[in-house]
C-alpha cells in the first residue's frame, strides 16, 4: 500500500498561502457574475478573452522571448488541464445563472471530497483522517447553512455545480501530479479555449457601461489572478487539502451578496459559517504542526 507522503513544512506554508489568497480574491466572483446583465455566453466569451491578454501579457512582461516557450512546456497535459478548467467557468456561470449564489457554492462544497478520491486512486496521497474529519464538518456545517434553500434550486443550476465540483477536484488532481507545470500559461491557455467554445453561440458582443466596469474587474483582475494562485497551490500542498480551503468561498460569496445586493443569509449561514472558518483554522494547524514533526 503506497506510503502517505510528508509534506515539508515550508511547501505547506507556501501552498495553503497560495490557496487562501487565492481564494480571497476569488470571493467576489458569484457576485460580479451576479451584476453583469450581458447574457451568459457573451459573459463567457470576454471572461475568457480578458483571462488570456491578462496572463499572456504578464508573461510577455516577465519572461519576453520565452514566453512561447512556456506555453508549450505544459504539453498535452496542461492543454486537458486547460480544457477542463475551461469547462469549469462554464459550469460556474451556467450555475450561478440558474440557481441561487449560495446553492452553487454549497454543492461546490463536495470538491474536497472528489479531490481526496482521485488522490487516492491516481496519486497514492491517501489524506489523512484530520482532512477527512474537517471536510465531513465542513460539509455538514455548509449543509447546515443551505438546508433550507437547496429544496427549491434549479436542477439545471444544481447539476452544473455538481459538475463543477468533479471538474474542480480533476483539475487540482492533475495540478497536484504534474507539479512542474507552470498554473499562468495554462489558466491563460484556457481562457481562450472558452472564448473559442463559446463564440458560436453569441450574439453581438456588447456590453453595457455598468457591465464593463464589472467585466473588466472579473476578467482582468479576480479571474487571472485568483486562479494564478490557486493553481499554483497543488505543488506544494495536496490536492484535497487545497479542495478544503475553497470552502471558504462558500461562505465568503454569500456574504458578498448579502451585502452588496441585499440577500440577506438566515442566521445559520453565520453559525455554519464560523464552524468552517474555525475547522479549517484547526486543520491548517494541525496539519502544519505534523509537517515540522515529520520534517524536524
Amino acid at each position: 500500500m503506497p506510503q502517505q507522503r510528508s509534506v515539508p513544512i515550508n511547501d505547506h506554508l507556501r501552498g495553503l498561502t497560495l490557496a487562501v489568497v487565492g481564494i480571497l480574491i476569488l470571493s467576489p466572483d458569484s457576485l460580479l457574475v451576479r451584476l453583469i446583465g450581458a447574457d451568459q455566453w457573451i459573459l463567457l466569451f470576454w471572461r475568457g478573452i480578458m483571462t488570456f491578454a491578462t496572463l499572456t501579457l504578464y508573461l510577455l512582461f516577465t519572461h519576453r522571448r520565452e514566453t512561447p516557450q512556456r506555453f508549450r512546456a505544459f504539453g498535452l497535459a496542461g492543454l486537458v488541464i486547460a480544457g477542463l478548467f475551461a469547462l469549469n467557468t462554464t459550469l460556474f456561470v451556467v450555475s450561478i445563472r440558474h440557481t441561487a449564489v449560495a446553492n452553487t457554492l454549497v454543492l461546490v462544497s463536495v470538491a474536497p471530497l472528489f479531490a481526496a478520491i482521485f488522490s487516492s486512486l491516481f496519486l497514492g496521497e491517501h489524506a489523512p483522517p484530520r482532512t477527512w474529519i474537517a471536510t465531513l464538518v465542513s460539509i455538514f456545517s455548509i449543509g447546515y447553512i443551505m438546508r433550507e434553500g437547496l429544496g427549491s434550486a434549479s436542477l439545471i443550476g444544481d447539476s452544473a455545480a455538481l459538475l463543477l465540483a468533479l471538474t474542480m477536484a480533476a483539475i487540482l488532481t492533475l495540478m497536484r501530479a504534474r507539479r512542474s507545470s507552470d498554473a499562468i500559461p495554462i489558466v491563460a491557455s484556457s481562457g481562450l479555449i472558452l472564448a473559442v467554445a463559446v463564440y458560436p453561440v453569441t450574439g453581438p458582443l456588447f456590453l453595457s457601461g455598468n457591465d464593463w466596469i464589472y467585466m473588466s474587474i472579473l476578467g482582468l483582475i479576480v479571474i487571472p489572478l485568483s486562479f494564478a494562485f490557486t493553481l499554483s497551490a497543488p505543488k506544494y500542498l495536496p490536492a484535497p487539502e487545497v479542495g478544503l480551503v475553497f470552502l471558504l468561498e462558500t461562505v465568503l460569496g454569500p456574504l458578498l451578496v448579502w451585502l452588496v445586493i441585499g440577500e440577506e443569509p438566515p442566521p445559520a449561514t453565520l453559525v455554519g459559517g464560523a464552524v468552517l472558518v474555525a475547522t479549517l483554522t484547526v486543520h491548517a494547524a494541525i496539519s502544519l504542526k505534523h509537517s515540522s514533526k515529520a520534517n524536524g
